[in-house]
């Protein structure tokens, strides 16, 4: 028996998923024009997908630290960490966090104003990027 629902697109990443909210969830996933589309469900319905831009390969991933808070990374066509965010004042822009990653990344929040973002390096090694709220992002 198939339960599955379509929700459409092109994709041509694995979707990531985030919730900031009771009963609300927001999916992202990179189509096959590069760029980064969404679609999210507001408690009653889900809402079409919309293009977020970027230039990007990969699979995408996303995390929230709090209430009305997205963060979603990816990794752009140059190899570096793309970041991109969601707060009561709106999508900001994305932003390069450089480096040069060999996979895609994996982010998570433990608490308020706490993001790390983890991925492989060109050496095989586990880079590691982390946000707490200071100066900017530091990088082991």
């Amino acid at each position: 028996m198939n339960t599955w629902e379509s929700l459409g697109g092109t994709l041509s990443s694995a979707p990531a998923v985030t919730s900031w909210a009771a009963n609300e969830m927001e999916v992202f996933a990179i189509h096959q024009d590069g760029q980064l589309w969404n679609r999210y469900w507001d408690g009653a319905a889900w809402h079409e997908w919309e293009p977020m831009g970027g230039d990007l390969v990969g699979d995408p991933a996303a995390c929230s630290w709090g209430a009305d808070r997205i963060d979603l990374f990816a990794r752009g066509r140059d190899g570096a960490l793309w970041h991109r965010w969601y707060e009561p004042a709106g999508w900001q822009p994305w932003e390069s966090l450089g480096g040069e990653l060999a996979s895609d990344p994996s982010a998570c929040s433990w608490g308020p104003n706490r993001l790390d973002v983890f991925a492989r390096g060109p050496a095989g090694d586990l880079l590691h990027a982390w946000w707490d709220g200071g100066a900017g992002w530091s990088w082991e």
